[in-house]
């Protein structure tokens, strides 16, 4: 009786949050006379309708449909398309996480730790210090995911190893692999508004072979924390926001429920069914940034020097799985 008014209590946190969220924002919204925004920036609040929904179900956070959306159908800058990404995610995977943990789905709390290590000071870095060429990360990222989707194709269905609950054995060198991809998929979050989460889902899966259904909602515990250091930070430094701060406002009470939602479903299905997911996803993203973004002689060499050592890395993770298999 203790345990279950114990669990009734924790999973009325989300709800109490949630309401208390919606309630601040309404009365700031009021306060502000900001309830015109909707007039004008409804296309972003609806947007972010699905874009939460991918953040709460897939490890690819709101930012990667924020971001072709924005900069393509909105004519936003990929600068303002990549601090939305992260200033929205900030609200919306929070509140997945908050839902994550108080409904007792499962997470690898070490693969957290050490990754979040990384990916906050990379974050901090990258939006003090870095500031690439237009559309640059997007097709960079792609052509990332683009490999990493072959490659767990092969590894996923060709080869059919059975998901790990946990990862076993955990040492030091565990966690400083998973510090530094940390600190990569930081620097990229500062630039698209996503990628820890991502870069770790791919660890995690590919080098530790970790199910699905606890790799997911791992990431969106490490990018909900990502997200809100990242823009805490950001309103530390100089530069104004400008703009984003309309889009944000119209945006993050749909966030507040979709993330959590996406989570929940994420929770419930197969995780055949999470990998179809992520895989219509990346299709998504790649057709996209093709058709959208130009592609140059000198980007096309970067591209393939992307693809080159992503082939590289995916291959080393694969022989770290099997090394673990075997081992």
């Amino acid at each position: 009786m203790a345990k279950r008014l114990q669990i009734a209590r924790r999973w009325l946190i989300y709800p109490l949050v949630l309401g208390l969220v919606w309630g601040v924002w309404a009365a700031a919204m009021t306060a502000g006379g900001w309830w015109s925004l909707f007039e004008t920036r409804w296309p972003m609040a609806l947007t972010m309708v699905f874009g939460s929904f991918v953040a709460g179900s897939t490890p690819a956070g709101g930012g990667a449909v924020a971001y072709p959306v924005f900069t393509k159908a909105l004519a936003i800058s990929s600068a303002d398309a990549a601090l939305f990404g992260l200033m929205i995610q900030a609200v919306g995977m929070s509140m997945a996480a908050l839902f994550i943990l108080t409904r007792g789905i499962r997470i690898n709390s070490s693969v957290w730790r050490w990754s979040v290590l990384g990916a906050v000071p990379g974050v901090m870095i990258g939006l003090a210090f870095v500031g690439l060429p237009e559309n640059v990360p997007r097709l960079t990222f792609s052509c990332l995911l683009l490999v990493f989707a072959v490659t767990l194709y092969r590894s996923h269905w060709k080869r059919k190893h059975r998901p790990e609950k946990e990862i076993a054995g955990w040492s030091r060198r565990d966690g400083i692999r998973f510090a530094l991809t940390g600190l990569i998929g930081g620097g990229v979050a500062s630039q698209l508004g996503s990628g820890a989460d991502m870069l770790c889902f791919m660890v995690m899966t590919l080098g530790y072979g970790l199910d699905e259904r606890i790799a997911v909602p791992t990431s969106v515990v490490i990018m909900a924390t990502v997200s809100v250091c990242g823009f805490v930070f950001r309103l530390m430094l100089p530069q104004p926001i400008g703009e984003v701060w309309e889009y944000w406002a119209v945006s993050a009470p749909v966030v507040a429920v979709g993330a959590p939602l996406g989570a929940w479903v994420a929770s419930r299905i197969h995780s055949n069914a999470i990998l179809i997911l992520v895989f219509l996803l990346i299709v998504a993203e790649v057709i996209s940034t093709g058709l959208l973004v130009p592609v140059d002689g000198p980007r096309a060499l970067v591209l393939l020097g992307v693809a080159a050592v992503a082939t590289v890395w995916f291959r080393m993770l694969r022989r770290l799985r099997a090394k673990r298999l075997n081992g």
